[in-house]
């Protein structure tokens, strides 16, 4: 049965089919899930939130693109909110931004307003409208390169660079105020 088929039979009442779209996707979800936590034991969890979300909303996927396409979003959307309610973005990589200036041999003042900067500087980002936000935190303070964003979130390479762009002039000017 391809996708389409079994998608239409479990809109239908036909909760069994459901288990095949499993059983052929699990692995990549799983995959998925495992690149962005780096915890197998997560990975499990979010895989199994993941098709219980698809499971939830199938009666919203529309076919404008592959199945697959849709179940990738989805995963990579999960990923990202565990990410954010637990705070799984990189604390320390802030302080080498270059934005922030830190130094390690600075006095106890510099360190308070260093983490004000980088309080303030959060707030700023999480402030930016997506896609920019997202993609802003996953190349700064995560510190992936291009290729890793594109493969966690399934953007084009030069999509995340315009979007990184974009978002740059947005810090900048509100950073500017």
């Amino acid at each position: 049965m391809n996708d389409k088929i079994c998608i239409d039979a479990v809109l239908k009442g036909q909760t069994n089919a459901f288990s095949l779209l499993v059983n052929r996707y699990q692995d990549m979800v799983y995959r998925v899930c495992l690149k962005m936590v780096k915890d197998p034991k997560y990975a499990e969890d979010l895989t199994q939130e993941v098709f219980m979300k698809v499971y939830e909303t199938l009666s919203s996927f529309r076919g404008d693109a592959e199945f697959s396409t849709w179940l990738y979003k989805i995963t990579v959307r999960k990923c990202l909110d565990w990410q954010r309610t637990r705070g799984r973005f990189k604390e320390d990589s802030v302080e080498n931004n270059t934005v922030l200036n830190f130094r390690e041999n600075q006095t106890p003042e510099h360190l308070v307003i260093s983490k004000e900067e980088k309080t303030d500087l959060r707030r700023i980002v999480n402030q930016l409208q997506e896609p920019y936000q997202t993609v802003v935190k996953l190349y700064y303070f995560e510190e992936l390169s291009y290729q890793e964003i594109m493969e966690r979130t399934g953007i084009p390479a030069k999509t995340i660079e315009s979007q990184l762009y974009r978002g740059r002039k947005m810090l900048k000017k509100w950073v500017i105020r």
